[in-house]
């Protein structure tokens, strides 16, 4: 039996525009990173690593993704901070560090806010 509410965001996913699903998938990433948070702290070692996973193919994808040809400067720029959150990632898991989490979520929110304003102003 199929689930109705994964059916839904199955549906949601596949109808959103590139901009949205841009600003959707920097939402979950910053969702994950709070639920990594909340595993640290709680010693949750299981949900950690989970988490820890996700994010981290996430900030690959997002890596890949960039194209230097058509971004120039700004891929540059993006590139080096999707770096940055890779290491802290890396350091958080290392060393059950909610302060490397943090520094993730204080570069990341602003660029989510970027994207979100950016995609306001297209519609």
């Amino acid at each position: 039996m199929t689930n109705p509410y994964e059916q839904y965001n199955k549906y949601d996913i596949e109808t959103l525009s590139s901009e949205d699903a841009l600003v959707k998938a920097y939402e979950e990433l910053l969702s994950a990173l709070n639920v990594v948070k909340l595993a640290i702290q709680e010693n949750d070692i299981k949900q950690k690593a989970t988490m820890i996973s996700k994010i981290n193919k996430a900030l690959s994808l997002f890596q890949a993704s960039l194209d230097f040809e058509k971004g120039g400067e700004i891929a540059k720029n993006l590139n080096q901070i999707y770096d940055f959150c890779l290491q802290e990632l890396l350091k958080a898991n290392l060393n059950n560090s909610t302060e490397n989490i943090d520094n993730i979520i204080r570069v990341l929110t602003p660029i989510y806010e970027g994207f979100k304003e950016a995609k306001e102003k297209i519609k």
